[in-house]
């Protein structure tokens, strides 16, 4: 039977990783969350419920010690989410970082090899992004740099890189991934489509930050399949990949009008300000995944956004 971790597997992308590997019964689950973002819903009591899984409710930013000796890790716990990070952009860059020091404490004290699997981010491309606004799809050989002037949002992206080049060093089997825009049901509302659905479904008017942005959203379900994929790939160790979707690109204010439109609304939206620090265009170069793994068809749009509206419809 293979052991398997998920740090943060009560938040977004981690509860859908559960979902899908639980499905095979010989894994056994550890999953380890604090709650700060995710959610002990009726959803998440129900997967966990399952014969293969087991809950641990741990605090990931101290000293903590791994239940047992693991085949493969999903480091998946972070802060995540534009509100959440610049609302304390410090918390953000030590909370992030403490857990992956730990795990490679405890593993290397251990002389353990599990395979670790870390959710990095697209956010890393940001300030190159700004250096190079010509250059739209980044590829995963670009060379990352530091923001010179620092705001608050830059805080999460300097903690990835920085957990990014920890992995590089470590000696450790590990498979980077850096997530572009994944949406879906179950999404904390500090991100742009979940926050979208909640002003509709309760604002007078919807405020629209970075009307002319744009950028590739990818369903949950599409994410996950390519990170699965990719962890049963040998030929993908010690390697990172971008995952999302590249086939369908829209601005902000598009997607506003797309949602009222599916959410049956007659209200008005607002165009504000771009958010700082947001790049005006993201949208993610596969070219590598795709040499490593067969991508399913992506989920188109309105789809996914009609599974997502739902989803807020029946749980929200």
């Amino acid at each position: 039977m293979k052991k398997i971790l998920i740090t943060g597997g009560a938040g977004f992308i981690g509860f859908n990783l559960l979902k899908r590997l639980s499905s095979n019964k010989n894994n056994l689950i550890d999953v380890y969350d604090n709650f700060f973002r995710g959610k002990k819903d009726i959803e998440f009591k129900k997967v966990i419920k399952r014969k293969n899984e087991n809950f641990f409710k741990i605090d990931l930013t101290v000293k903590f010690k791994l239940r047992r000796k693991y085949d493969d890790i999903y480091h998946f716990a972070a802060i995540v989410g534009v509100s959440n990070v610049n609302l304390d952009p410090l918390r953000t860059l030590t909370n992030n970082v403490k857990p992956l020091v730990t795990i490679l404490e405890e593993i290397n004290n251990k002389k353990l090899k599990p395979k670790i699997i870390f959710a990095s981010t697209s956010e890393v491309y940001g300030p190159v992004f700004e250096m190079n606004k010509n250059i739209i799809k980044f590829s995963e050989q670009t060379d990352l740099i530091f923001p010179s002037k620092v705001i608050n949002r830059h805080s999460y992206l300097m903690s990835k890189i920085y957990c990014e080049k920890l992995l590089e060093l470590s000696g450790q089997k590990y498979i980077i991934v850096r997530p572009h825009n994944i949406y879906g049901p179950r999404m904390g509302f500090s991100h742009v489509i979940p926050e979208l659905i909640n002003k509709i479904k309760f604002k007078k008017k919807i405020n629209v930050f970075s009307p002319y942005h744009s950028r590739a959203f990818c369903f949950i379900d599409d994410a996950i399949d390519q990170i699965v994929k990719l962890s049963l790939q040998k030929k993908a160790l010690n390697k990172t990949f971008n995952i999302g979707n590249d086939s369908e690109e829209i601005k902000i204010m598009e997607l506003a009008t797309q949602l009222i439109k599916l959410m049956k609304s007659k209200k008005k939206i607002l165009k504000q300000k771009n958010f700082k620090g947001s790049p005006s265009r993201r949208c993610p170069n596969l070219n590598k995944i795709k040499k490593y793994i067969k991508l399913n068809k992506f989920s188109k749009l309105k789809y996914g956004l009609n599974k997502t509206i739902r989803w807020y419809s029946e749980y929200e």
